[in-house]
């Protein structure tokens, strides 16, 4: 594993025989990463009764609509439908604004 990571590739974790969930494993190799890294925030995982670090919602959706695939914007979708009230909107605008993805933030607010 730690070769794969040191030649760049990423590693997706998931159930055996599974796409969904999953978490990705990488190293930190931009500002986007940094940031996350930064300012995780703590998932509760109650069917395994742990906690998991991941990005903040904030970044997480901004990164969906900047990577521009549909299931992506799907995710988007769904995440901002369902944390979308309890986002840090200065921050999420941030992001939006730097990710260059004011458009699609504007359709994700009527999806």
């Amino acid at each position: 594993m730690s070769e794969m990571l040191t030649e760049g590739d990423n590693i997706w974790v998931a159930r055996d025989g599974e796409m969904i969930p999953h978490l990705e494993v990488k190293f930190v190799d931009d500002e986007y990463d940094r940031a996350s890294l930064k300012n995780r925030i703590t998932a509760e995982i109650t069917t395994v009764d742990t906690t998991l670090p991941i990005d903040p919602l904030e970044i997480q959706i901004a990164y969906k609509l900047y990577l521009s695939a549909q299931k992506d914007f799907e995710d988007a979708v769904h995440l901002y439908s369902m944390f979308g009230e309890t986002l840090s909107t200065p921050e999420h605008q941030e992001w939006v604004t730097k990710l260059g993805v004011e458009d699609e933030y504007e359709q994700l607010k009527w999806a």
